[in-house]
């Protein structure tokens, strides 16, 4: 029997260069993702709508022969005139009808017009409705300052509410323009894309990519699309009618509509106020125009979604409410994008391990 060897010092030494290497590479990847943190939410944004463009911008390069930079600037001038005018639009509509109310609410000179007695007949609510509404237009202010510990809160919420939008509309501005810059290096991205997923994941990692390319472009067609599309046809049937707050009630339309909850309170909420204060013609178009408009989803997703590329909407819903949380009005649609996109990953593997055990 030989005596064991004793342990090289070389090993060690190995072992401690190699532990060495991986501290210093965490360091530099932890510094790196500080000071990139600030960039993160307009550069995934900006990821989103670069991918979501990509088709366009293949076919006027490909069909039509555009140069690569040409196609980049014509999407992007069109995407902002698109997406960020009516934005603004509703913003300051919006902000105009949160300062009228607080200067009606200060000066005494808001009125809100009397209740139908038809509301006395509605299930459970209906004498409780009448009689807070009859007192309000009888003397707002005197109703408010009875109940300014609950509407007080709300109001500020209001106005918090408008300034994440607000600063969700210039952070989606400078995304669009982000995603111009993809899209003018798109084959370096795509290719370093490629390798980076090929790196992590081995052999399926190209066909990940394009599950994540797939992935984002339904969930933006498919979700924010249509409630973008909804939205704007709520905004019209609103402003058309003349309803109060018509811009409040286009913000909470979108919010409603990218969560999934849809645009039925919204629709509700108006339906009963046009058949109470107005007159019957106008009335009945609303509430026809309302209820069309809330059916459209079931038409539009199955168009943009494709076939098998739902995902369950509390994917969707926890991924708009907990992004909301996380980064305010931006983060409703790179949450809703985010997780969807990991559970379509996740899927992907999981399906994978399968076939292969088979």
């Amino acid at each position: 029997m030989y005596p064991n060897p004793a342990p090289s010092s070389s090993g060690s030494n190995h072992v401690i260069h190699y532990a060495l290497q991986l501290l210093a590479l965490a360091i530099l990847l932890v510094w790196c993702f500080n000071i990139l943190t600030p960039f993160l939410i307009p550069l995934l944004w900006g990821a989103v709508f670069a991918s979501s463009f990509f088709p366009i911008h293949e076919k006027l390069i490909g069909k039509y022969g555009w140069k690569n930079s040409l196609s980049a600037t014509f999407i992007t001038l069109i995407a902002l005139s698109v997406l960020i005018v009516p934005a603004v639009f509703f913003m300051i509509a919006g902000a105009g009808e949160i300062k009228e109310l607080a200067e009606g609410i200060r000066d005494g000179d808001l009125k809100i017009p009397p209740p139908n007695e038809q509301i006395k007949s509605w299930p459970l609510i209906g004498e409780r409705a009448f009689a807070f509404w009859t007192e309000a237009s009888t003397n707002l202010t005197l109703t408010i300052q009875e109940h300014q510990d609950q509407l007080k809160p709300l109001l500020l919420k209001l106005v918090a509410l408008l300034k994440n939008t607000a600063g969700g509309v210039l952070l989606l501005m400078i995304s669009i323009i982000i995603s111009g810059i993809m899209l003018a290096y798109e084959k370096e991205e795509s290719d370093f894309a490629r390798k980076f997923l090929v790196k992590l994941a081995g052999r399926k990692g190209e066909d990940m990519a394009g599950v994540a390319k797939q992935t984002v472009q339904n969930v933006v067609k498919g979700i924010l699309g249509v409630a973008a599309i909804q939205t704007t046809f709520v905004g019209i049937g609103l402003l058309v009618a003349d309803i109060p707050f018509a811009g409040l009630w286009i913000i909470l339309s979108l919010i409603l509509a990218i969560v999934q909850i849809g645009i039925l309170p919204v629709s509700i909420g108006v339906i009963i106020y046009i058949w109470t204060t107005g007159d019957s013609v106008t009335a009945t178009i609303l509430t026809i125009w309302m209820l069309v408009v809330g059916l459209m989803d079931n038409v539009l997703k199955p168009i943009f979604l494709g076939k098998g590329a739902s995902v369950p909407m509390l994917v969707v819903f926890l991924g708009a409410i907990g992004g909301f949380i996380y980064s305010g009005f931006i983060g409703l649609f790179t949450g809703a994008i985010v997780l969807t996109l990991a559970y379509k990953l996740g899927e992907e593997w999981l399906n994978s391990g399968t076939q292969r055990e088979g």
